[in-house]
């Protein structure tokens, strides 16, 4: 599958590590291709970094792994992105580690709003990237939650949360954003107050 990242940081990069192991096409969508780091990280793996605008239009699937506040600038690169499916990874945070959205909206919804020809989905956003170069426990995967409208681009993502290493758990539309984006909260409180980022949400089956 032919997928753009852009954001070539912790969740990004690991991503892309995961997926290349699957044979998944990554290219990186950036502002700057040339960027020194990146070139190190796509020459190790096997990917490619283009100007974001670029990067996106023969992908199949565009992952929004870039801080939220660079949102802006990434919609004016990607434009609609009609027909794509959209991974939203992004936490969109206020001043005091507070959530701009809840209860009646969530950031991925908005997005979905500023984009309605693309397939939005919410997932990647609610644990450390330890968990995506090291996503196995005792107990078994590491949980990862997604959600979304689109029914056939449902199967994708989940295959690809899979490819990532973790176990994928379908939290249904994307109105249900409004209960996974509080989710990176409670992994950060509970990584500070147990003292180690070894930590996965894990959802268990009866």
């Amino acid at each position: 599958m032919k997928i753009c990242i852009v954001g070539s940081g912790h969740i990004g990069g690991g991503l892309a590590r995961a997926w290349r192991k699957h044979g998944h096409s990554i290219v990186f969508g950036a502002r700057r291709a040339d960027d020194p780091e990146l070139g190190a990280l796509c020459r190790e793996i096997g990917a490619t970094a283009e100007p974001t605008a670029r990067a996106c239009v023969a992908a199949e699937v565009v992952v929004l792994a870039m801080p939220y506040g660079a949102l802006d600038a990434v919609l004016g690169d990607i434009g609609a992105a009609t027909g794509k499916i959209v991974i939203d990874c992004t936490n969109a945070l206020e001043r005091g580690m507070r959530l701009k959205y809840g209860h009646t909206t969530s950031s991925a919804e908005e997005l979905q709003k500023r984009i309605p020809d693309a397939h939005v989905f919410k997932a990647f956003n609610a644990q450390g990237a330890e968990n995506l170069a090291s996503p196995t426990y005792p107990e078994g995967r590491a949980s990862n939650f997604f959600c979304g409208d689109d029914a056939k681009a449902r199967e994708v993502v989940r295959a690809l949360v899979s490819d990532a290493g973790l176990d994928p758990v379908d939290a249904g539309p994307l109105e249900s954003a409004r209960l996974l984006e509080p989710l990176m909260l409670l992994w950060v409180r509970c990584s500070q107050s147990l003292a180690t980022r070894d930590i996965a949400f894990r959802l268990l089956r009866r």
